[in-house]
């Protein structure tokens, strides 16, 4: 249900979800919208009572997301001198037509070859599926390195899936012992990646994001911070 509401003078719009949740669950997403799921039993006076409480941190949020998103870089369209990201370093795209269609990874070229190289729903599935199973193959081999380290805590190895995700850098599902990576992670430099990683293994022991959760990741990872912060940055390169 859309519904909103005036925070400080500003008014903010939001999606309300009823679910058999124990609280109210406010969520402000990177596209700037705003979630907020409550059971069955709470009024919507007592909703709005907690979005008023909560009205500097969802404005906060929603100006830090608007500032981020004047930064992202516009989507590629995947055309002959479109610059890409490949573990951090930059590569030029060549656009071909051909019989098959491939990518072909060069020296400082991402070469494109279509069949159809005026149709963009083409260039765009063949270019995601090839950014997919390179980021399946980065952090699987990422998790079998990794992974063994922290086996004796109980870590097992998990089943690793890869969709595109702008929200998220990866999620856990520990009792189906899957981890989930953004597509768009294999952009980032490697040591950017391998966080991630670590982040997504410690989620098996901590599912939250508690005290107990960041001690047990700076255990494995100590300069955990410094590696958000670069992959935070080169979101916005």
């Amino acid at each position: 249900m859309k519904r909103s509401i005036v925070l400080h003078g500003q008014q903010v719009s939001y999606e309300l979800t009823r679910k058999p949740v124990k609280y109210v669950n406010i969520r402000v997403r990177a596209d700037g919208s705003v979630s907020v799921s409550a059971g069955e039993w709470v009024s919507e006076g007592q909703i709005e009572a907690i979005l008023q409480a909560r009205a500097l941190f969802l404005l906060r949020a929603l100006e830090k997301f608007s500032a981020q998103a004047d930064r992202r870089p516009v989507p590629l369209s995947y055309r002959t001198g479109e610059l890409l990201y490949l573990l951090g370093k930059r590569y030029v795209l060549v656009l071909e037509q051909g019989e098959k269609n491939t990518v072909c990874q060069k020296e400082t070229q991402i070469v494109l070859t279509v069949k159809e190289p005026e149709n963009a729903a083409l260039r765009k599935r063949v270019m995601e599926d090839f950014l997919k199973a390179l980021c399946l193959s980065v952090t699987s081999s990422l998790c079998g390195a990794i992974q063994p380290s922290m086996a004796h805590l109980g870590v097992p190895m998990p089943e690793i899936r890869v969709r595109s995700m702008t929200s998220r850098w990866g999620s856990c599902t520990p009792g189906a012992r899957r981890v989930t990576f953004a597509r768009q992670l294999v952009e980032a430099p490697l040591t950017c990646m391998e966080y991630v990683v670590f982040h997504e293994l410690v989620h098996f022991l901590h599912p939250n994001h508690s005290r107990q959760f960041y001690a047990c990741l700076e255990a494995f990872v100590p300069d955990w911070r410094e590696r958000r912060q670069a992959l935070n940055d080169y979101t916005y390169r």
